[in-house]
């Protein structure tokens, strides 16, 4: 069986790194440019517009390539079956990497994948894991296949982060997931989480979700 080469394993540390730096400068940013007025896809696309000038601005331009709302792309060899219903799920964002130490030209295109929700009511605190951290750990969805992290993004639209990470972590009880841990962060616009999957229905089956929650809500 291939294995990843050690290169190809810490040169994903690297972008996972490089990613959360971004997406917390470009989070931090979100707030003037929407309001709690916007759908969850008119502040996705907003924030793609930020991460590609903030990339752009700290001279990381050849830092992958963040793609807004692409299906899930084939990843297994010439001649093997995809899984055709996970092909059809499109993710909010994914970071595209090349990864020229690859063991297999299939995995030489490496992919982080972001989900993006709106977090007011009850119902969209259910949806978060429902909809969301759900389509990290089932087949059918795929995201964050063959890699070993991802992310969800929460647009939080009152100023009650606290009371969304209780009912978001209720959720993930009722689905015996892991609850979602406070990372220490020096960005005060961003809260930090993270969540450590042992278990999914696909490979890696030991997964880490990063969570990064801002505040739209202060116009």
């Amino acid at each position: 069986m291939d294995r990843p080469s050690l290169y190809s394993i810490n040169i994903w540390t690297q972008w996972e790194q490089g990613i959360l730096q971004i997406m917390t400068e470009a989070l931090s940013q979100l707030d003037s440019y929407v309001d709690t007025d916007y759908t969850e896809n008119d502040i996705t696309a907003e924030l793609h517009k930020i991460i590609l000038r903030v990339r752009f601005d700290r001279q990381r331009v050849t830092f992958g390539n963040i793609i807004f709302q692409t299906q899930n792309q084939p990843l297994n060899a010439a001649g093997e079956q995809e899984n055709q219903a996970c092909l059809r799920k499109k993710p909010d964002l994914q970071w595209v990497f090349n990864d020229e130490n690859a063991s297999t030209p299939e995995k030489s295109q490496r992919y982080f994948t972001i989900e993006c929700k709106c977090l007011l009511t009850n119902t969209e605190d259910q949806n978060y894991v429902k909809k969301g951290i759900r389509r990290f750990t089932l087949d059918e969805w795929g995201y964050g296949r063959n890699e070993k992290s991802g992310m969800m993004v929460a647009y939080v639209k009152d100023i009650d982060t606290n009371k969304h990470l209780r009912q978001v972590n209720k959720h993930n009880e009722r689905y015996v997931y892991p609850l979602l841990k406070i990372c220490s962060d020096e960005n005060e616009d961003v809260c930090r989480y993270v969540q450590r999957f042992e278990t999914r229905e696909f490979e890696p089956k030991r997964f880490k979700l990063h969570h990064l929650w801002t505040s739209v809500s202060k116009k």
